[in-house]
């Protein structure tokens, strides 16, 4: 083999352990990115469950940092749920996020119903569509009490989901 044959063949050996070294750290960079800002559920201790007047919905806000693929932001509102204890002390939570569009659903107290402003959809206190363009009715969340320092909390597990669709599909 002549001289600059074998310097070229180490050159380009050289050449590719080089990249490959430069070349992994960075795609593991970028993969973890899309891994990152996709947390699909967190939970929150909102309220003390004898707080909770039973029948009356409750909204809470949901704060926490948000973060996704490439930016962690500052603390602050990331969504909220609405919150019912029944007369026999179940807890059921609800998105406060209209299944149709995204809006956010408020409580009409004389109705006992809730609404959303923007395309004019009601639902029952369970959840249910009762008329409007709501492709679903609202998202139910998971809840849980939990005994924190001897008191009763409810737990609620946020996640927000697609809207415009019939499913119930979580997109974190």
């Amino acid at each position: 083999m002549r001289r600059r044959k074998f310097l070229k063949y180490c050159s380009g050996i050289l050449g590719s352990v080089y990249a490959t070294i430069l070349a992994v750290p960075a795609l593991g960079f970028l993969f973890s990115t899309l891994k990152r800002g996709r947390k699909t559920e967190q939970t929150y201790q909102l309220s003390r469950l004898d707080d909770l007047e039973p029948g009356v919905p409750q909204r809470f806000t949901i704060v926490d940092q948000r973060v996704d693929a490439w930016t962690k932001y500052p603390s602050g509102p990331i969504g909220s749920v609405w919150i019912t204890k029944s007369q026999d002390g179940k807890v059921t939570a609800f998105s406060s996020t209209c299944p149709h569009l995204g809006c956010v659903v408020d409580y009409v107290p004389g109705d006992e119903e809730f609404f959303c402003p923007c395309h004019a959809a009601t639902f029952q206190t369970d959840g249910a569509v009762v008329s409007g363009p709501a492709p679903r009715g609202m998202d139910e969340l998971k809840t849980s009490i939990v005994k924190v320092r001897g008191e009763q909390w409810v737990e609620v597990e946020f996640q927000k989901f697609e809207a415009g669709i019939s499913e119930k599909v979580s997109i974190g």
